[in-house]
């Protein structure tokens, strides 16, 4: 459980920094507000299995 919560906060944290760094790439939706939620969303989602992988060895090698 407590891996699932790491690995959640830490790709949200990923994305984060990644959507601060590179800005709004794509083109989701007409609206400025709901481009930059969906970017975020979609820069979660790419983040997830890298925060993933960094969590299992985090953990593993512990």
């Amino acid at each position: 459980m407590a891996g699932t919560v790491m690995t959640l906060v830490g790709s949200f944290l990923l994305a984060a920094v990644l959507w601060l760094v590179i800005g709004s790439r794509f083109r989701f939706a007409p609206g400025r507000i709901g481009n930059d939620l969906l970017n975020i969303a979609a820069y979660f989602g790419g983040c997830l299995p890298i925060a993933f992988v960094l969590v299992l060895f985090g953990i593993g090698g512990s």
